[in-house]
């Protein structure tokens, strides 16, 4: 067999691998991004007291580095750690739309006041959930869903003295937004029933 054909044959071949690991890195990829959002969103969850917030943030210290978290303080006393997942590396290759997952966690002086997920997908119009549990409120044991931005942006605000059942409602977010082609296009999208956990009037 002559040198060149050999290398035509080379050619051929990596011509036709190439396209095919790069589809299976990316499908690796995409898998490994949702599995960690839907991790960091359950680790949200499970926050109820500063120990627990200590015991998550340590936990993912230890899986994503220390700059995972980033603090700031504000003037009137509240500490905020904040860590986000996105998914920019694969949306600058406009195999999705730009999706991002963030998850805040507020104290005041050894005291938790809030634990805040936001998932929000889309460079322009932007669909949006923002998920906020208070520990230091005597808000009724019920969502509270803002509907100003519907259908593309929605606002859920609940007590920690809400039933375990329910809560779980409120941290339901699809995270296959990180990975779908399209994105998600509305609130609905991005946390399913969204509007129907508004309490009856």
């Amino acid at each position: 067999m002559s040198s060149g054909l050999c290398r035509k044959r080379l050619l051929v071949a990596m011509l036709v691998l190439v396209p095919i690991l790069v589809v299976v890195g990316i499908a690796t990829y995409a898998a490994h991004l949702r599995a960690t959002a839907s991790a960091l969103i359950a680790s949200a969850s499970e926050i109820r007291t500063i120990e627990d917030a200590e015991r998550e943030m340590a936990a993912w210290k230890a899986r994503g580095g220390k700059e995972f978290w980033t603090e700031s303080e504000h003037p009137d006393g509240d500490h905020n750690y904040d860590a986000a997942i996105d998914n920019l590396p694969m949306a600058r290759l406009r195999v999705v739309e730009a999706t991002i997952v963030r998850v805040g966690i507020t104290m005041n002086e050894r005291t938790l006041r809030s634990v805040t997920v936001i998932e929000s997908t889309g460079w322009y119009p932007v669909a949006s959930v923002w998920i906020q549990e208070w520990f230091d409120t005597d808000m009724p044991d019920r969502f509270h869903v803002a509907n100003k931005g519907r259908p593309s942006r929605a606002v859920l605000q609940f007590p920690s003295t809400l039933p375990d059942a329910e809560r779980r409602k409120g941290f339901a977010l699809n995270t296959a937004c990180l990975v779908k082609p399209k994105g998600c296009r509305s609130a609905d999208d991005i946390l399913p029933g969204v509007w129907l956990l508004a309490p009856k009037s």
